[in-house]
């Protein structure tokens, strides 16, 4: 027993010493592998070495081994690190470097060297991470190690660079300005320790430049000694690296890239001409193939493009471009960098353009960019930042060119960039500021309201992002004043002009002189208090506007990009002063400035159909008893409306600009105007848009228009084109949803593939228009699939003028979709005389139309402040309204005051009753616009009646023609004399509803459909037993009865298959949202913009027997937002509704 122990003993010894023998082989192959890594960087090595550390470790050696394989696996993870490594390396270091430090070392000088490795990789961790607790700890463990050697010893130099550098990190991660000061401090004792010819010191006197320039971008121009001190240092280390030093190119990067930030900052000429001169000198120590070549001539060819924007020197521009593809070149189709080199080429292609240049250039730098893009797939780090600059290109595409595909574009990615950035991104301030700027200028180009109320949301956002004292806090003032500015012109509180004008000062109080954007600053300031000196009429807003001016002007010398807009500005405050104290050289001065800032745009411009209106408006303004000045006034004005790159909304301001003035001077060119108006009207409610906002662009633009060109027409005695104005002003938002509808079949005789062209967009644009627009402000990723939705649509609303551009060019179709002209019309009166009411606000007119025939009958008295109190009696008779007596007598008053001085017309002056109130209104509708009519039209009370059919325009809308007469003041309302003894009245919204429902319906396949909401309505009931008596059962669709729920979905779905449809319910008119009126069923209402979804091939008759399915909206009364019209021009060839 004590033999086998004993042997036992022996062989476990033997085991050991194998272990032993092991251990220390791996340890000498992995601290073999370790020095060749050191010499040779195989990456191999490294990673078996740490393997090999591992493996040692997990067999417990003893306290000397465990010691030496603990340092040498931390230091190796250290090094994987830095040559770029996984964060799993991170993790284990940190604490292989603690257990380091607490066992006995059998070398205690390696402490120092433990202490700085253990900091160095905690810095990496802050670096990281952020977490500001590791930096602190790093900073600890840096003094630490200082404090290990003596005050002289040159080793020292190495912990004071390593301690600096972590200062200078903690005050760049929001740490306090001390810590730069202790890093230039620390920098300064480390060159004294290198005095000359130390052959380090140029390293030394690099890492003190290096903290002062640091310092510099942190404290700004408050400490600007410190770039002039860094300038100076990365001077003298490029003495010490004469040529031919292999080290001579870095210091002469250092010093172009320090006096190029110099020259960002004061703009002197001699900055930067230095820095080319020294970009030049790195290109020519680094020839082909020298693999830094690329870079260095990147590098001289951005300064040459930063040169042009502040010389203009073209030949520098050609050259960069030059030097950007010469890299280009240089480099394979998957170099990591090839993509910021087409970037390069695609900067110095937009600043070519910006300089003058071809709009190719600018197609080109697109182009380039998304060729970037596609070199950067996600995650790539810099696939924001290209597609930042492929948004900002686009923008000022659509600047230049006006096509709003671009914008939608543009605002699609930078929807993108927001996602692609998590909510603590550094650079999440700029791209909710780029979005924000984006979505503004579309509202300026739509009038889409929810445009400017999201870019004010993320306008406040980035605001809240740049506290003081960031650089940008001025840049994102300025940009929310702007949109307030843009909410209080559309109707917005004072609160938003104050706000605006309180931001504007504060962003100019941060660019004090020689901020470079300064000039923006003044020009925002001065148009603000120049609103408000319109509004206020105070003197001293309008001179301090103009002193800003002025001052902006002399910061944007030629060729500065935003001249143009401070000569602009500064005429248009010169000119409110000469119309206020009639100061002859401020017009002078104002027209002259006007000129010169036409002179300095492409006939492309968006800014340009601005300038012409304002030229227009100050030769008027300037000479408006001189023709020849009023002649080239308003060519000026018609000159703006042509501005292709300009919105319709702006061209339509330009045309109504003219119109006001060709009007007040009586100018044979109103009439042109009024053509030119409304041939742009359908333009603001683009076929891009959804229905509801084409129906609030009406509502911002519309109303008025054709009437008041139908008066033009009929005062120059053209009383066709009066009619062809009204026609073509009139329910465009249902015109623009027939011209979808429309039949193409002829063209498909002559040109099938056009016409299946036609027919695929419109589907396409049709499904579109009914889009849901609504989503939260904040909803950016819903925001962005409705944005791409807007993009694809105005691509097709584009292919679809093309589409009817080419099918203009086919013999025979010139006038296809356009305003019917006078001789279609006129055949609408074949049968019946079509009247037209004029409503105006200086009195109105009458157009009787036959087949042969226009006649006019003006209505002088009935001016529309006349109607407009008759219709609010119709509204009290009527019970929509509820007013005390004495509103009532006032109104009457008012009426009659008007009345009497003109035609001396005797009504009842007590109006007791709602009978007494349609009494008074009846009569004078009957003496003042049916009895003239009657008399024309030569109709008698016997005989055979005549149909007569009323086109309302205005406020006639409102009033009930059909019903006037002289009706007894007691009694039965027995009439004495009324319209329905002469004639029967209908009504159209338009002529052309006529031309379209010439053709009868086919009457095979009857169906009448029924709905009746008896629970609600009892009486319903009856109707439909009054139906059912007259319908066979098989012809008849019913609902609202049992099994046959008259829900919205079910009743909308069968109005295709309809002749007659019978609606017996309630009705309801929104006066906020006219698209969605509906006529009640059980589950919700059945809208206007429900409905109109549906073609109704077989329509003949729908009967509203509802409320309000007739009275239409007050704001836009030309464009028959009313449930009876939406059931017309679906496809129903006669509609029975109720005005109330």
């Amino acid at each position: 027993m004590s033999n086998w122990v004993k042997g036992s003993d022996h062989k476990d010894a033997n085991v050991f010493e194998e272990i032993e023998l092991s251990t220390a082989l791996m340890i000498k192959l992995a601290d073999a592998l370790s020095l060749r890594f050191d010499q040779g960087c195989e990456q191999n090595d490294l990673d078996v070495a740490i393997h090999l550390y591992r493996e040692v470790l997990k067999r417990r050696p003893l306290a000397y081994t465990r010691s030496h394989c603990l340092i040498n696996l931390a230091n190796a993870l250290k090094i994987r690190l830095d040559e770029g490594g996984r964060q799993h390396d991170l993790d284990e270091a940190v604490p292989l470097f603690r257990k380091a430090l607490q066992l006995p070392l059998f070398r205690p000088y390696y402490r120092p060297v433990l202490l700085n490795n253990l900091a160095s990789v905690l810095l990496t961790k802050f670096k990281q991470r952020g977490q500001k607790a590791d930096v602190d700890e790093a900073i600890s463990l840096y003094r630490q190690a200082l404090k290990s050697f003596r005050p002289f010893d040159p080793e020292r130099v190495v912990p004071i660079n390593n301690l600096a550098a972590a200062l200078v990190a903690r005050s760049e991660h929001g740490g306090q300005r001390k810590d730069f000061d202790e890093a230039i401090s620390l920098h300064k004792q480390a060159l004294g320790l290198r005095l000359p010819p130390h052959p380090e010191r140029c390293d030394s006197l690099y890492n003190l430049a290096d903290a002062m320039f640091t310092r510099f971008k942190f404290d700004g121009e408050i400490q600007s000694v410190d770039l002039d001190e860094a300038i100076s240092v990365h001077r003298q280390a490029l003495e010490l690296r004469s040529p031919p030093h292999s080290k001579r190119s870095d210091s002469l990067i250092n010093l172009a890239v320090a006096v190029s930030l110099r020259f960002d900052q004061r703009g002197q000429q001699s900055d930067i001409d230095e820095v080319i001169s020294l970009r030049r000198q790195v290109l020519e120590l680094q020839p082909s193939p020298h693999p830094d070549r690329y870079r260095s001539l990147a590098s001289l060819a951005t300064e040459l493009v930063t040169r042009v924007k502040q010389t203009g020197k073209i030949t520098d521009l050609d050259e960069a471009l030059c030097l950007h593809r010469e890299a280009l070149e240089l480099l394979p189709q998957l170099h990591p960098e090839r993509s910021t080199c087409l970037g390069n080429v695609a900067n110095t292609l937009s600043t070519r353009f910006e300089q003058g240049g071809q709009e190719t250039d600018l197609d080109q730098a697109i182009s380039m960019y998304r060729q970037a893009l596609q070199l950067r797939p996600s995650p790539h780090t810099g696939r924001s930042d290209t597609i930042h600059n492929i948004a900002a290109e686009l923008a000022i595409r659509f600047e230049h060119g006006g096509r709003l595909v671009d914008l939608d574009e543009a605002i699609s990615l930078q929807r993108e960039i927001l996602e692609l950035q998590p909510s603590l991104h550094p650079d999440r301030y700029m791209s909710l500021g780029n979005l924000a700027s984006s979505l503004g200028a579309r509202f300026m180009q739509t009038g889409q309201k929810i445009d400017l109320d999201e870019a004010i949301f993320l306008d406040k956002k980035a605001l809240e992002l740049v506290p003081p004292p960031h650089p940008h806090k001025a840049l994102y003032l300025n940009n929310l004043a702007n949109e307030l500015m843009r909410r209080f012109e559309q109707g917005g509180q004072k609160a938003d002009l104050d706000d605006a004008i309180s931001m504007h000062k504060q962003a100019l109080q941060l660019r004090l002189p020689p901020h470079p954007d300064r000039s923006i600053s003044l020009s925002n300031l001065a148009a603000v208090l120049f609103r408000r000196a319109e509004l206020e009429g105070h003197q001293i807003d309008l001179d301090e506007a103009i002193r800003l001016n002025r001052e902006a002007l002399q910061l944007r010398p030629l060729p500065h990009p935003d001249r143009y807009m401070s000569l602009t500005n500064l005429a248009s405050g010169l000119s409110a002063r000469f119309r206020k104290i009639g100061q002859r050289t401020d017009i002078d001065e104002a027209i002259s400035l006007t000129r010169q800032a036409l002179g300095l745009q492409s006939p492309h411009h968006s800014g340009r159909s601005n300038i012409y209106t304002a030229l227009g408006k100050f030769l008027i303004y300037a000479h408006h008893d001189d023709p020849d000045s009023l002649e080239n006034a308003l060519s000026s004005f018609a000159a703006a409306t042509q501005c292709p790159s300009q919105s319709p909304s702006s061209r339509l301001r330009a045309a109504k600009t003219w119109i006001y003035f060709a009007d007040k001077y009586q100018h044979i060119s109103a009439i042109d105007a009024y053509g030119v108006a409304l041939q742009i009207l359908p333009q603001v409610a683009a076929l891009s848009f959804d229905v509801q906002s084409r129906q609030e662009a009406l509502t911002a633009g519309s109303d008025g228009l054709a009437r008041n060109a139908a008066r033009c027409a009929i005062r120059s005695g053209n009383l066709g084109r009066a009619i062809e104005f009204l026609e073509a002003g009139r329910s465009i938002f249902w015109s623009q949803v027939l011209s979808l509808r429309s039949s193409i079949d002829q063209i498909s005789k002559i040109a099938p593939l056009l016409a299946d062209n036609l027919r695929d967009i419109a589907i396409a644009l049709e499904l579109g228009s009914h889009r849901d627009r609504s989503s939260e402000i904040s909803n950016n990723l819903k925001k962005l699939s409705l944005d791409q939705d807007a993009f694809r649509l105005n691509r097709l609303n584009e292919k679809w003028e093309k589409a009817i551009d080419d099918a203009r060019n086919l013999e025979g179709f010139e006038d296809f979709l356009r305003p019917a002209r006078l001789s279609s019309l006129q055949s609408a009166a074949s049968d019946h005389p079509i009247v037209l009411l004029v409503a105006n606000d200086d009195g109105s007119h009458c157009l009787i139309m036959t087949l042969t025939c226009i006649h006019h009958i003006p209505l002088t008295v009935l001016r529309t402040d006349v109607l407009e109190g008759l219709v609010y009696l119709v509204q009290v008779a009527a019970g929509q309204i509820q007013i005390s007596r004495s509103a009532i007598e006032k109104t009457q008053r008012n009426v009659l005051e008007h009345l009497r001085e003109q035609r001396g017309l005797r009504v009842k002056d007590d109006l007791g009753s709602s009978d007494d109130i349609f009494r008074f209104v009846l009569r004078i509708l009957w003496k003042l616009i049916v009895k003239p009519i009657i008399s024309f039209l030569d109709f008698k009370k016997l005989g055979e009646m005549a149909i007569l059919q009323w086109c309302p325009t205005g406020a006639f809308t409102f009033l009930p023609i059909h019903a006037a007469g002289c009706y007894h003041d007691y009694g039965d309302q027995v009439a004495i004399e009324s319209a329905s003894d002469y004639f029967i009245s209908t009504y159209i919204p338009t002529i052309g509803t006529l031309l379209a429902h010439r053709s009868a319906p086919s009457a095979q396949n009857f169906k009448m459909m029924a709905i009746v909401q008896s629970a609600e309505l009892p009486s319903t009931k009856k109707e439909l037993e009054h139906i059912q008596k007259h319908v066979p059962s098989t012809s008849l669709i019913k609902f609202g009865v049992p099994g046959a729920d008259a829900s919205v979905e079910a009743v909308a779905s069968r109005l295709p298959d309809a002749s007659i449809v019978h609606f017996a319910c309630h009705g309801k008119q929104d006066h906020t949202k006219p698209l969605n009126s509906g006529l009640t069923l059980q589950d919700g209402l059945l809208k206007i913009s429900r409905i109109m979804k549906e073609k109704i091939p077989s329509g003949t008759l729908a009967f509203l027997c509802a409320c309000e399915t007739a009275m239409g909206d007050h704001k836009l009364p030309d464009e028959a937002m009313s449930l009876g019209a939406s059931f017309l021009f679906s496809g129903f060839h006669r509609v029975v509704a109720t005005m109330w």
